[in-house]
């Protein structure tokens, strides 16, 4: 009981180490937390003297943690999240009488896909909760994630950090789709006119070559990369007046297709499938709010 009642024990001062082993960067650190940047380094400072450590050290702009600082991040880290749900065990959210905004980065296809239910719940008033959707580079979102700025990331994730939690929504995989008025195929197209027409490639990052040209090289085979783009969405518009054939996640084409008056057939070759995953921090895992939002999000890919 007396390690208990220690009034050097606060649960502020861990959550300051943590701000601070996840930001390396005190002004960060306080921003996160919501509160001034002195307060942040009075905080370290009570940390230095009660655990006999500097625990993190200026190294440029960084604030690098000490071998100490490191071996104590989990154990801390796992006491923060125990006490957040503890604490929130007997809360609940009613997105119908409580306000509430999210931010949550993904693409836009899957915005058109995953999220479409809960947006529409939102808009017709059911809800009174708002979304932010953005679109973030895989560092920019980890990061944004950190420093509380991101909600949720929703995607194919296959990279996380070990303060993240994940959740598996659906494993995807990709099929052609294409206007049957302009690209006179029949499905299940074959190899031959999968390569004889040219490509309309949609990729994150801006490049002209894919997965797709990995397999296709293995065949000893390759397409027409003919225009790439960022935005998935765009392309089933452009494909309605380009003879072009793409490659799209078969949730999205389907979606596409039925709109547009378009096209779909399996690949004419293999490329397995991936999982489509939410990640989230893990101080938002206790979260009444968070664990709604998240809830949510799994019933509609449930449907899908």
């Amino acid at each position: 009981m007396k390690a208990i009642h220690n009034p050097a024990l606060d649960l502020n001062l861990i959550k300051v180490f943590d701000a601070l082993l996840e930001t390396r960067n005190v002004s960060r650190a306080a921003e996160a937390l919501g509160v001034s940047q002195s307060a942040v380094s009075h905080a370290l400072a009570r940390l230095r003297t009660l655990i006999g450590d500097p625990l993190f050290v200026r190294t440029g702009n960084r604030m690098e943690p000490t071998p100490r600082a490191q071996r104590l991040a989990e154990p801390l880290r796992d006491l923060l999240v125990g006490a957040a749900r503890a604490l929130s065990a007997a809360e609940d959210f009613d997105p119908q009488r409580e306000e509430r905004s999210f931010s949550i980065s993904t693409s836009d296809s899957m915005q058109a896909v995953l999220l479409t239910g809960i947006l529409r719940d939102a808009a017709e008033g059911d809800l009174r909760v708002s979304v932010a959707l953005r679109s973030l580079d895989p560092d920019a979102m980890l990061d944004a994630l950190d420093d509380g700025t991101l909600d949720l990331a929703i995607g194919y994730l296959p990279e996380l950090r070990r303060w993240h939690d994940r959740q598996v929504l659906y494993r995807e995989t990709h099929v052609c789709l294409y206007n049957p008025d302009l690209v006179p195929v029949t499905p299940p197209i074959g190899l031959e006119d999968y390569t004889r027409y040219p490509h309309l490639m949609p990729s994150l990052r801006g490049g002209m070559t894919s997965f797709i040209d990995d397999e296709l090289a293995a065949l000893g085979t390759r397409r027409r990369v003919a225009a790439s783009t960022t935005q998935f969405l765009a392309i089933p518009m452009i494909l309605t007046r380009a003879p072009m054939l793409t490659s799209l996640p078969a949730r999205l084409a389907s979606l596409c297709a039925d709109a547009l008056g378009l096209a779909t057939s399996p690949l004419p070759f293999d490329v397995g499938d991936y999982e489509v995953s939410m990640i989230w921090h893990r101080r938002n895992t206790g979260s009444p709010s968070h664990s709604w939002l998240r809830q949510r999000i799994g019933e509609e890919a449930v449907k899908l």
